[in-house]
């Protein structure tokens, strides 16, 4: 049974329903508006479309959750599209984005400051899975024939200044970003699973957050010819950086370890000197927690 498609292109300002039975499409840089509720039934699509959108600050189609919404999801799933609506193995989108009222951040045009009076942000869902979301880094763009300067690529799932008591998305899946599988600013989130297969650079770029994962954690980015592309970037601009791999958690992990990073582990073994060294685990963190960090730049 086909799916009707509904185009959605203005920002979401009430408290609206997305049905099991619709294709969204998301054909502008949107954004959930604080104080609405946004609720996705069981196994949803939303798309993204690719190409420039100048009305845009980011210039992409993108799917933005500001500082106070809320989400209500089970399985979502968003992908990239084409003009005519269609999924494609291609990203030239502005992904998706959470934003909290955790911590202050900032990334690629988008900010939140944090302020007590305004309403907490409330993030909830089963499992997001994402496919193809985010930009390559452009060598030149134009607007009205008129060179502007490029801003940087665009990762395809980022969460910007988001608290835990905000933070209820249990699983996440990032396939073929276009920058970095996920962008983790400014926040303390934990994971029950979390799945990055092939992005494009690195698999979790953490800056100056917290991260816990539970249950499962599975990365593939595997060494190829592609440079800086690790599987954990750690940035301390505003603080150090954690990733809590808590004690029975399955480990699945290939690609470069990642340098200025530290490794606290009894199961895990300790990633080679040559920061482009292959790094491979599989098992799991039996006897305690493992810890990867960093307090030093990158």
């Amino acid at each position: 049974m086909n799916k009707r498609i509904e185009l959605i292109a203005r920002h979401i300002k009430k408290s609206t329903t997305f049905k099991a039975n619709t294709i969204y499409v998301i054909d502008a840089e949107v954004h959930v508006a604080s104080g609405v509720t946004l609720t996705i039934e069981d196994r949803v699509t939303i798309l993204l479309t690719n190409g420039m959108k100048e009305k845009s600050k980011l210039r992409r189609s993108a799917l933005i959750f500001d500082q106070g919404s809320t989400l209500l999801a089970k399985r979502l799933y968003i992908k990239a599209a084409d003009e005519n609506y269609k999924p494609v193995k291609h990203s030239d989108n502005g992904g998706v984005w959470f934003l909290g009222n955790f911590q202050d951040a900032t990334k690629d045009t988008v900010s939140v400051t944090v302020n007590r009076k305004k309403p907490l942000s409330s993030f909830n869902a089963e499992m997001i899975a994402t496919y193809y979301l985010g930009r390559f880094d452009p060598a030149s763009e134009t607007r009205k024939q008129k060179k502007i300067a490029v801003r940087d690529d665009i990762d395809g799932f980022s969460i910007l200044g988001v608290g835990k008591n905000e933070w209820n998305i249990r699983a996440v899946r990032s396939f073929y970003s276009a920058d970095d599988g996920i962008d983790i600013t400014n926040s303390h989130v934990s994971f029950n699973r979390l799945e990055i297969k092939n992005p494009m650079e690195d698999a979790l770029n953490i800056s100056s957050s917290r991260v816990e994962i539970h249950k499962s954690l599975i990365v593939d980015s595997t060494k190829d010819q592609r440079k800086d592309r690790d599987i954990f970037d750690l940035e301390v601009d505003d603080g150090a950086s954690y990733v809590e791999i808590y004690r029975h958690c399955a480990i699945d992990i290939r690609g470069c370890f990642g340098d200025q990073t530290v490794l606290s582990s009894i199961d895990l073994p300790q990633p080679n000197a040559n920061p482009d060294a292959r790094y491979a685990f599989k098992g799991k963190s039996k006897k305690r927690s493992t810890l990867v960090y960093s307090i030093c730049r990158d």
